[in-house]
């Protein structure tokens, strides 16, 4: 820990830390961020229960309740923001983009910081329906972006948007931290095919559903996917877990990311893909958004866009020298350019900048 009286640092991250925007956008970063001496605080406007009871497998909350839940929660945490030298907010205030809460934080909050890592300009996660929709503001986030000290962005183009709203825009990769994913001692011995996700992305699975589902002599695991909403018969479905997934990424022979070339597909941050490379598994994945600044085809991994690229991608990838060669390099792209323990220093310099 560092100095009693280091600056205070509030991140008001969108959902509790069992998601993976705030595990790895803020949570994975606290520990450094405390030896630098900012004292550091999570918020986030509901619980890991009612998190898991909206958006798990066996959905049990009516949004509605949810909405209610992390209103209240989320003004009070507002109304508190004084405390703290700065405020990061982390992806938006709320699922659903109530009027009047981005001026409100930004009275209250010395120093605001807005980080984002997905197309929530766009649209909000969980837009409000009917009568409802009289309180809902959809320029939350253009709002944020041009009261905001600095922007945190997630990939190069949430840069570019939040500068054309007059943002003070820094890139910042999404990272992983290269001492905890790391490769398996022994090659994968089975030819599997490997995707590890939240069940709100499994139907970027159709882009490579075709060649999956021809493919002969593999074995195909889904990890976190949505089972009702694979697109393919054959695959084993298996619930995603903090404890084991690095243990699964190190089971893979090859990990795949295919993306639909969708707007929202576009503020994503290529996680899949660094999470396999860090752990040493070569990655297929559609050329599309921040992909493309971290893949080089067929030198780090290989890109496939058309049905008969997945196809042909994934026999070429049958060969262990192929894999091996690919997953050395994908590895040493994740140390160089996307590890935590580079990340996480500049995190602190850029916080220090705002104050």
């Amino acid at each position: 820990m560092g100095p009693s009286n280091g600056p205070r640092v509030l991140f008001l991250t969108l959902y509790p830390e069992q998601a993976a925007s705030p595990r790895y956008r803020v949570a994975q970063f606290v520990p450094h961020l405390e030896s630098r001496g900012f004292r550091c605080t999570m918020a986030a406007p509901v619980t890991a229960d009612e998190y898991a009871a909206l958006t798990g497998p066996h959905r049990t909350q009516r949004p509605l309740f949810y909405h209610l839940g992390e209103t209240r929660r989320r003004i009070a945490q507002i109304l508190g923001a004084s405390r703290y030298d700065v405020v990061v907010v982390q992806k938006a205030l709320m699922t659903a983009y109530l009027r009047g809460l981005p001026a409100l934080l930004r009275a209250r909050a010395k120093r605001l910081v807005y980080d984002i890592d997905d197309a929530v300009h766009l649209m909000p996660p969980h837009p409000l329906r009917g009568v409802w929709r009289i309180f809902e503001a959809r320029g939350q986030s253009q709002h944020l972006f041009a009261s905001a000290d600095l922007v945190l962005a997630g990939n190069a183009w949430l840069q570019s948007v939040a500068e054309e709203h007059g943002a003070r825009a820094e890139l910042f990769p999404t990272v992983v931290d290269t001492d905890r994913f790391v490769p398996a001692t022994e090659s994968a011995r089975l030819f599997r095919i490997g995707w590890m996700g939240s069940p709100s992305t499994t139907p970027n699975l159709a882009e490579a559903a075709a060649s999956l589902e021809a493919l002969t002599e593999a074995d195909i695991r889904l990890v976190g996917a949505d089972p009702a909403r694979v697109p393919f018969s054959g695959a084993e479905t298996r619930p995603w877990a903090f404890e084991t997934e690095v243990a699964e990424l190190q089971r893979f022979a090859v990990g795949i990311m295919p993306l639909t070339a969708s707007q929202w597909n576009r503020g994503k941050c290529a996680l899949k893909a660094l999470q396999y490379m860090a752990c040493g598994v070569p990655c297929v994945a559609s050329p599309f958004g921040a992909i493309c600044g971290i893949i080089k085809h067929n030198e780090n991994g290989l890109l496939a866009e058309t049905g008969d690229a997945w196809r042909e991608a994934l026999e070429r990838l049958r060969d262990p020298q192929l894999r091996s060669q690919f997953g050395e390099q994908g590895r040493s792209t994740v140390e160089s350019g996307f590890a935590l323990n580079r990340a996480a220093p500049r995190m602190a310099e850029l916080l220090e900048s705002v104050l």
